[in-house]
């Protein structure tokens, strides 16, 4: 008699738990791999849907379906549940509360001609990074110079490979 593997029990969560999401099937339109988390969250179970799926409670900011195959959660352990608790508090500059920037991750141009960046904020994952005017990133200069300077070193790159060689 032959045995095949022995069967995995699936992890399960209980309603107020908290679970970390694995990031590789969600689109978080970032063209920053360095700055893309494997897993994402970690996020309040809700509601559990069966024995494979339960419902998490996901910020504004992510624009997925809520419900996930138990397969794509893991558990959270104790400790890294306490460093997300602390996220950093936003600071007050001119009367007005701002977050600590970590990096920006990618542009867009509005309809009406304006530029847009996604920012990366600092203490927070990828899924609550957020699009944001030029305007608002008036204390965040280093960060678009960083921004700019990668872009145009990956035209240049995109550039020397098609030449097949040095560009001047």
């Amino acid at each position: 008699m032959t045995r095949g593997k022995p069967t995995e029990i699936p992890l399960s969560f209980e309603v107020g738990e908290e679970a970390w999401l694995d990031a590789r099937n969600v689109n978080l339109k970032t063209k920053s791999p360095k700055l893309t988390d494997r897993r994402l969250g970690p996020f309040k179970v809700t509601e559990k849907i069966s024995d494979t799926a339960y419902r998490l409670e996901l910020p504004t900011t992510m624009r997925v379906h809520n419900v996930f195959y138990v397969g794509l959660l893991s558990k959270v352990k104790k400790d890294e549940a306490r460093k997300w608790e602390n996220r950093p508090p936003p600071i007050t500059v001119d009367g007005e509360e701002e977050y600590i920037v970590k990096g920006i991750t990618d542009s867009r141009e509005t309809r009406k001609g304006k530029w847009e960046y996604l920012v990366k904020w600092k203490g927070y994952g990828p899924e609550e990074s957020t699009w944001e005017p030029r305007e608002n990133l008036k204390n965040a200069q280093k960060f678009l110079l960083e921004y700019k300077k990668s872009l145009k070193k990956k035209a240049l790159d995109a550039a020397k490979a098609l030449k097949g060689g040095a560009v001047s």
